[in-house]
């Protein structure tokens, strides 16, 4: 049985996999089922989320808080689901990866806070990339950002976005 959730729900996937033994599915061998029409025939396929890629490019912070908060309610969403996710912030959503930022922000109601969700987004196997060009415009030091991010020119950012299954911008 799979746990449900509002929208804005981030699983935590490590008690997911705690309970293994238990029945219950993983990230490691998360599938779901899809059912649609094609020509009035009934069809069913599995769909493996662990194969798929999403990358999700963050341009907001405090300017505009419900869209900061969204791009981690869909990089949480992507990640429960097993879909290799980053999540590339650019504009000011870089301020989001500084310490201390993240925890500042008021809530949006209705979802969790900002650094709240980006926490379990990088635990469950989430990568946040930070763009050097917006950083540097910024005037931001890298020594201000929180572990575990990559900093990333536009080359790589370009090269890694071409390639995924998708790209969506919040």
């Amino acid at each position: 049985t799979r746990p449900t959730a509002n929208l804005f729900a981030v699983y935590d996937l490590s008690l997911m996999r705690t309970h293994r033994s238990e029945g219950v599915e993983t990230a490691d061998d998360l599938s779901l089922m899809r059912t649609h029409r094609s020509e009035g025939v009934e069809m069913t396929e599995s769909i493996d989320y662990s194969k798929k890629t999403f990358m999700i490019v963050g341009t907001h912070a405090e300017d505009d808080r419900e869209r900061a908060a969204m791009t981690f309610a869909c990089a949480g969403a992507a990640s429960a689901l097993g879909v290799k996710t980053a999540v590339f912030l650019t504009g000011e959503g870089v301020k989001l990866a500084q310490k201390g930022y993240a925890e500042k922000l008021e809530p949006v109601t209705g979802m969790a806070p900002v650094k709240e969700m980006m926490d379990a987004f990088v635990k469950n196997g989430g990568r946040i990339q930070v763009c050097i060009p917006c950083l540097e415009s910024r005037g931001i030091d890298r020594g201000q950002f929180i572990d575990n991010v990559k900093f990333v020119n536009l080359m790589d950012f370009t090269a890694e976005a071409v390639e995924a299954d998708h790209v969506f911008t919040c």
